[in-house]
């Protein structure tokens, strides 16, 4: 803060300005219009008018998943809380930071007389903070003008600080109603101030441990999950897997935590992954878990044919000590951020490294390039069919085929979510997220276009069923007006595949599962993007080339078959689990 006296709504946005925060996603009401009056002066901030809170809240939280910055959503107060949680729940448990910035609309000095959209928490009136914090890491209301300004500065440090997260600021009316004194107790002080020391670093012997365990392994693996992802380490995990020839395997939410064309790379494991990533990983002797929690869609119901802490060894970094040992007991820790406490790991190995120890590297990798071929590592004969209507595996295959090592893709919920899981070979790490916290349909196309602003060199491509496309296909109206060039990839089976797969297996009726035909192409092209049917092999060879140097919104809307069951890709360890189908 460098002026002596400042309005509110402009003070907010300099501090926004000062967090290095590039976009703000939302849609005016009630007090919030202050700040986007604020907004339109500044040079640095350009505001994305969504069509409904839950897009700008997914727009966010993948903005906070790609910068480290909070991703900010803004709105009346009321319906961030009725619209917006579907992002702050990814964000919460995904480590995402993120800002919900709303108002009470309380209508001073009527707040307590219950105005209508009020959620002050009177009687007659909603109980905004309540609502909120609940899918919050943290919630602030505001009454006062200069606590406006030091609870703005206050929440960035607590979405970014120690495990990121979202958190909520709401506004009274009356924060707004007065200029500050930026030099008059309590002082304002310039935000980057406030931020410093976020980074939880490794304690040396803790990494001395870890390192020794290591060395002493001689079947090792590395699980990767989407700490990898949160603390963007993806470079230093490359690096200690190189440097130990170690084989990483990831979560289904830490997919593409390493590239799943390098050498060292297992991809998924657990319920929906490689049949060489189960194979090394239940074999392991010693189980290094990085940013994962382990949960049980992870490790097939905690099938111990799998993962055993009786007879493997666990290490563990995670930034929440909380998460250490939760589910497996383990040997040693390292409470910090996956970065730091990889790069520590990997400075405290590399001069302990013997001829011996790099022999017996080498001698995995030779294994793991044996092993791939056999159990058809991204090769199964269904991603080569020609059938039509068009199989899944094959479009998935198709595209991944002509992405880049830089290009980011965004997956769903759903059966197709599954079917990317375990069929996507990506070529970089850090480039697929997935709605990995709540696992929420519509996710997929409002998180490319968050992808595609925070970084407009990459291509950035949507990939969702039908039916989570149409839950937050109105997202196109905003990727049309501000002429965002993301592709979204509709695999089109008329149906909710993963509902009607179960309703099928138990025998059930088919009933609230089948969605009828429908042109998704021509809806995009009448909301102002490109939209392209693709019915036959021919059509999806050619018109996926769209997906590289896209310069408009384009939809694919795929044809696919419905006879495709989620369970063909369930792994047998899944299925013999507690859970399993």
């Amino acid at each position: 803060m460098t002026l002596d006296e400042i309005d509110v709504p402009h003070a907010l946005v300099h501090v926004l300005e000062e967090a290095g925060i590039q976009f703000v996603f939302g849609m005016p009401g009630g007090d919030t219009g202050r700040i986007f009056d604020a907004l339109h002066d500044s040079r640095e901030i350009q505001t994305i008018l969504v069509r409904h809170e839950q897009v700008g809240s997914i727009m966010a939280e993948m903005y906070g998943r790609l910068t480290g910055k909070p991703g900010v959503v803004m709105g009346q107060g009321i319906f961030l809380a009725c619209n917006a949680l579907f992002g702050a729940l990814e964000a919460v448990k995904g480590a995402s930071p993120m800002l919900l910035l709303g108002d009470f609309t309380d209508m001073a000095p009527f707040m307590h007389h219950a105005p209508y959209q009020a959620g002050t928490g009177e009687h007659g009136n909603h109980d905004l903070r309540n609502l909120l914090a609940g899918a919050t890491k943290y919630t602030a209301a505001v009454s006062e003008p200069k606590q406006a300004v030091q609870t703005l500065q206050l929440a960035i440090k607590h979405a970014t600080t120690g495990s990121p997260g979202p958190v909520a600021v709401i506004f009274g009316s009356r924060a707004f109603g007065a200029t500050v004194k930026t030099r008059r107790p309590p002082r304002l002080h310039a935000t980057g101030r406030h931020l410093a020391h976020g980074i939880v670093r490794p304690a040396a012997a803790d990494v001395a441990r870890v390192a020794e365990a290591l060395l002493a392994a001689s079947s090792p693996v590395i699980i990767a999950g989407n700490g990898v992802h949160a603390s963007r380490a993806w470079a230093e995990l490359a690096e200690l897997a190189d440097l130990l020839k170690i084989p990483v395997a990831t979560t289904a939410s830490g997919k593409s935590a390493i590239a799943d064309v390098h050498p060292l790379a297992l991809g998924v494991f657990g319920n929906w992954g490689q049949t060489v990533a189960n194979e090394v990983v239940s074999a392991a002797d010693t189980v290094l878990v990085v940013g994962s929690r382990l949960a049980p869609t992870d490790t097939c119901f905690e099938n111990p044919e799998l993962l055993d802490a009786d007879r493997q060894t666990f290490l563990q970094i995670d930034v929440e000590p909380l998460n250490v040992g939760r589910h497996f007991p383990v040997k040693d820790a390292i409470v910090a951020d996956a970065r730091e406490a990889l790069a520590a790991l990997a400075a405290e190995l590399g001069p302990r490294l013997t001829p011996a120890r790099k022999t017996a590297g080498q001698r995995r990798v030779e294994h793991l390039a044996e092993l791939k071929p056999l159990h058809r590592y991204f090769a199964e004969p269904e991603q080569r069919s020609d059938a039509v209507p068009l199989r899944p595996e094959r479009v998935i295959t198709e595209l991944a085929r002509r992405l880049d090592a830089r290009a980011i893709v965004t997956m769903d919920a759903g059966a197709n979510r599954l079917y990317m899981t375990h069929y996507f070979q990506c070529k970089g790490a850090g480039t697929v997220y997935q709605p990995s916290s709540i696992g929420g349909m519509g996710y997929a196309l409002p998180a490319a276009m968050g992808a595609k602003l925070t970084s407009p060199e990459r291509d950035c491509v949507a990939v969702c069923g039908d039916g989570g496309f149409a839950m937050t296909m109105n997202a196109l109206f905003t990727a049309a007006q501000y002429r965002i060039p993301v592709v979204t990839v509709v695999l089109n089976n008329s149906v909710l595949g993963w509902v009607k797969d179960g309703q099928r297996r138990r025998g059930n009726r088919f009933i609230a599962s089948e969605l009828g035909r429908n042109d998704y192409a021509r809806i995009a092209q009448a909301m102002g993007c490109v939209g392209v049917r693709v019915e036959s092999i021919k059509d999806l060879v050619g018109e996926l080339d769209r997906v590289t140097g896209a310069k408009e919104p384009i939809v694919l809307d795929v044809v696919t078959t419905e006879d495709a069951p989620f369970w063909q890709v369930q792994s047998p360890l899944a299925k013999e689990g507690p859970g399993g189908e």
